[in-house]
């Protein structure tokens, strides 16, 4: 009889604190995250506020789940991240688990850091006709 492998446990890198001087909506009173990815190649990583209440949640790229994502930022939105048109920014979606079990990502609402500065906001960006809910797997 064969059992099943060990756990293993993936070592994970965090960056420097990323600031959001207005926390995320429901999350306001976090304003300090990190953002951590596994060493070994995932899409996926973790958003985790490290002051504020206690808050942790999934992301990923959204042009990794959606080719060809685009959405554009207002003046204002590029302004508070301390941003100019064309920088390179970090955009994150989170992921959310469904009560079926679907996992769906935000792509209307996505986060997105600015890593010069490391100030991120969660932003509604103009003209996003993306949903709140895009499934990424279906519940089983």
């Amino acid at each position: 009889m064969t059992s099943a492998p060990a756990p293993v446990e993936t070592e994970i890198t965090v960056s420097e604190a990323v600031t959001f001087p207005d926390g995320i909506p429901g999350f306001e009173s976090c304003h300090s995250w990190v953002v951590m990815a596994a060493q070994e190649a995932t899409p996926l990583r973790r958003l985790h506020a490290i002051d504020g209440q206690d808050a942790s949640f999934l992301a990923i790229d959204p042009r990794g789940v959606l080719e060809g994502y685009r959405c554009e930022l207002s003046t204002s939105d590029l302004r508070r991240l301390g941003a100019n048109e064309g920088e390179p920014l970090l955009w994150l979606a989170l992921v959310m688990v469904e009560a079926s079990g679907a996992l769906t990502v935000n792509l209307r609402a996505p986060i997105v850091i600015n890593p010069k500065t490391m100030t991120g906001q969660q932003v509604l960006p103009h003209n996003c006709l993306y949903p709140l809910r895009h499934v990424l797997l279906d519940a089983e």
